[in-house]
């Protein structure tokens, strides 16, 4: 099973290829961008890429991971476990139980 990181990776490609415009906006950052900000220009489109997901989903209201693993899994028996995994991973990182974790969310 993918991790939720790769789903994130999968997901974010997917927008891009979807967006060209914006994939080709970061595609034409160069050497001199990046050390403007003191990293590589592999970390800079990987930083930008990040920051264009991060606004579309915003702008749409959305839980990004969520988003990405319904996004990036076609097998929805497999997207409804990873789905699950990342919410008690959630729950787990807030320090609530899964039962009060679904209560208060009314899963």
């Amino acid at each position: 099973m993918k991790t939720t990181a790769d789903y994130y990776v999968i997901a974010r490609q997917m927008f891009l290829q979807a967006y060209p415009h914006i994939a080709a906006e970061i595609d034409s950052l160069s050497d001199s961008d990046a050390e403007s900000m003191g990293i590589t220009l592999p970390q800079l489109k990987n930083l930008q890429a990040d920051r264009a997901w991060a606004a579309y989903v915003r702008e749409k209201k959305l839980d990004g991971m969520l988003f990405a693993i319904q996004l990036a899994e076609p097998d929805k028996q497999l997207a409804a476990q990873a789905i699950e995994r990342y919410l008690r991973d959630h729950a787990a990182a807030l320090g609530v139980s899964w039962e009060e974790f679904c209560r208060l969310n009314q899963l």
